[in-house]
């Protein structure tokens, strides 16, 4: 009985003191484009199943798929300017929570020598409030690299995720891929317990201490 309210005590402890467990965020939307009009490339597509697009190619097979191939990629992608600046919108507005929200993406240079391109990631409100935007910037030669960013939002929302393509419009655009939206992801961390729980465990422990010396004790 002693060994086990002592196990009991050591337990409840144990668990008052036990780092902060992650939560695993929730994706909302994953998109990596490859499935778009049966895999085959395409000028100024406007078909794609999560996005409303204006001035977007598809790059894949049958369309300039050597790009995404040049940028290091082996499926479709995405070149932000078809004849002019392109713009990527999700047709759904997500419902966010307060809390995290993570945007990730693989961008890319043009792979054909123009310069001074850029793409801005942004997520805004139904009601038009900016609640993230970066303009992002690469070389011509550059090959995809995987851009996250990770924040906090103080309020719950209603937003939908987009690129904008910026620059000379000159249908040399950055090249996208792997559009990643996520939610959640905050840290689950024990109530702290009251100073007079603390007492009661450590007092509990002195108890059954002192018991066992007792009762080891030579008689």
């Amino acid at each position: 009985m002693l060994k086990r309210s002592a196990s009991i005590l050591i337990a409840v402890a144990a668990l008052y003191a036990a780092p902060a467990l992650a939560a695993d965020p929730t994706v909302l939307l994953k998109d990596s484009f490859d499935a778009e009009h049966g895999g085959v490339g395409a000028a100024e597509y406007s078909g794609f199943a999560n996005f409303s697009s204006a001035n977007i190619d598809l790059l894949a097979p049958g369309y300039f798929f050597n790009l995404c191939q040049a940028a290091g990629g082996s499926t479709a992608c995405l070149d932000m300017e078809g004849s002019g600046n392109g713009s990527l919108t999700t047709k759904t507005a997500y419902d966010l929570s307060a809390g995290a929200v993570t945007i990730q993406f693989d961008l890319a240079g043009d792979q054909r020598g123009r310069g001074n391109n850029t793409v801005t990631a942004s997520l805004t409100s139904i009601f038009g409030d900016v609640l993230f935007s970066e303009v992002f910037s690469l070389s011509a030669d550059a090959s995809f690299t995987t851009i996250v960013r990770s924040f906090d939002l103080a309020d719950a929302a209603t937003a939908r995720l987009s690129f904008l393509s910026g620059g000379p419009a000159d249908a040399l655009g950055l090249l996208l891929d792997n559009v990643v939206l996520s939610a959640g992801g905050t840290s689950t961390i024990p109530a702290v317990p009251e100073p007079s729980t603390w007492a009661l465990l450590c007092g509990g422990l002195g108890v059954l201490a002192a018991i066992s010396r007792r009762r080891h004790k030579p008689g």
